[in-house]
Order: C-alpha cells, then sequence, then structure tokens
C-alpha cells in the first residue's frame, strides 16, 4: 500500500491506510503550484517531480530534492516503492524554504499547496506520449485531492506478471504504475479488468470500482532507483490493452485498510 503525499513525487509505503470518501488520507493532498499559470505540476508535464522524495508529517509533508540539485543527498527509491524509510536527512518541511528550493531547481516560480486551501487542481499533459512537444490539453481534476481524475488506484500482482511474461525484455518496474493497493494475486493475466462495475471489500473499506486506469506518459519516465526512461512501456500497453493497466475506485464505505487484510469482490 501506498500514499503520494506530493502530487507526482515519490510515495511512501504504509502497513496501514485510512480510506476517506475523497481517498486515501493524506494522498495527493499537496502539489507544487506553477505560480504564473496557476496549474498544478504534474510528471505528465514536468517529469523532474518523480525524482523527488515525498512523506507525510504532522505539519504537512517534507519534501528531498535530487542531490543535483541542492548540492544534498540523493533520492534514492527503494525496490518496494518506500524512498524515505527511516532516513529522514536532507528533507525540507513545507514552508518558504522548501518553496526557494523547488522554484530554483525547477527553474520557475512555484510553491506547495494544500487541495484544501486551493482546491481542485487544473493539469496538463502532452498530447502524444512520442512526441511531447506537439501539443498539450489541460483537465480540473477532482474535488479533495490532487488526482487526475479518481481517488484510489488498485493494481494486482497478475496484472504484473501477465506483462512480464508478454514482454520480458522491458521492465515493468512497479513504481512506474504508482498503484494505492497492490493485490496478490494468483496467475498471468489481467485480472482486475473485469472488476469495473463490482464491489472490493478490503478491510474496513469498500471501494467500487469505477473504469480502467488508463496509462499516459508518467509509465515511461526515469525515476530513482534505475528505473530508466522506457517508451516500449506505453507503446506495449497502448497496442494490447488499450493503454490501460489496473483500475481506478472511489471510496463507498471508508474504514481502515492494513497490509495483509484479505480482499474479496461484491456485486
Amino acid at each position: 500500500m501506498w500514499r503520494y503525499p506530493v502530487k507526482s513525487m515519490q510515495g511512501e509505503r504504509c502497513a496501514a491506510l485510512e480510506l476517506l470518501e475523497v481517498g486515501v488520507a493524506g494522498d495527493r493532498a499537496h502539489g507544487v503550484l506553477d505560480v504564473e499559470t496557476g496549474r498544478v505540476l504534474s510528471a505528465k508535464r514536468e517529469g523532474r517531480l518523480l525524482l523527488a522524495d515525498a512523506i507525510s508529517g504532522p505539519a504537512g509533508p517534507s519534501v528531498r530534492l535530487p542531490a543535483a540539485s541542492h548540492g544534498g543527498r540523493a533520492a534514492t527509491g527503494g525496490a518496494d516503492g518506500d524512498p524515505a524509510g527511516e532516513d529522514t536527512e536532507g528533507f525540507l518541511g513545507t514552508g518558504p524554504s522548501l518553496d526557494r528550493a523547488l522554484s530554483a531547481w525547477l527553474g520557475r516560480e512555484v510553491r506547495v499547496v494544500s487541495v484544501g486551501d486551493h482546491g481542485a487542481g487544473t493539469f496538463e499533459g502532452p498530447d502524444n506520449f512520442e512526441d511531447e512537444g506537439a501539443g498539450t490539453s489541460t483537465w480540473e481534476g477532482p474535488p479533495g485531492s490532487f488526482a487526475d481524475s479518481s481517488p484510489v488506484h488498485v493494481l494486482t500482482s497478475s496484472s504484473l506478471s501477465a506483462l512480464a511474461a508478454e514482454r520480458p525484455e522491458i521492465d515493468w518496474a512497479l513504481r512506474r504504475f504508482r498503484p494505492n493497493l497492490l493485490v496478490a494475486s494468483e496467475g498471468a493475466q489481467l485480472v482486475e479488468s473485469a472488476w469495473v462495475g463490482r464491489r472490493l471489500i478490503v478491510g474496513g473499506a469498500e471501494l467500487l470500482i469505477t473504469k480502467p486506469c488508463g496509462r499516459c506518459v508518467m509509465t515511461t519516465r526515469a525515476q530513482p532507483g534505475g528505473i530508466v526512461r522506457e517508451l516500449e512501456v506505453l507503446r506495449h500497453l497502448s497496442s494490447l490493452h488499450e493503454a490501460s493497466l489496473g483500475v481506478l475506485a472511489r471510496v463507498v464505505r471508508p474504514g481502515l485498510v492494513k497490509e495483509g487484510d484479505p480482499v474479496r469482490l461484491a456485486d
């Protein structure tokens, strides 16, 4: 299970998550606002965000930038998608110092904002992942979170196994796909694609699976931990799987979910 405290930055693996009506508590509750455009930056357009670590804290998230941006330690990224772990050295808490460091790194005036103060975000992404200079589109996200469209993302291990079997030469690193919940499942097939319209009961929460998770240029971007830029990830998904992997969901019964909780499908 993962939470992403700042939109498009690395997330944190969690032993328990509180699922609220708006989604995972603390997930994408903050974003990096481009002051000039008024848009919340996404790695769809600003891929460098994926190189930064973000962790939750009682006063808001803290962020660690890549070493080259400030002369400090690099964002390392563990194999399980938990870049920070117990190591908090080099993190800057939310506030003017972080905003100045982010602005210097990105070369534009930015600041970290909360969805509670800012409201729904306006995002931007390329129309063509093969040619990111060909044009862009903008859209407005949902209220209560800086998620692109739906508050909870579910992926199964079977789907990752299926993709690895189809194209074993491609790096299908879990972190490319940024799920909130990874469901352990048997076999090698995209089993969750048949879950749309059904309810998923996990721990004390219940989710309604609303649609497949459409994939974008973010899945192709380089990330910490040796994940390199790989356009074949999205080319393959577009060719065989309608550019989708995993499913999106909304919370219909809030509750606590713990790692290892059984998962059950209901109509």
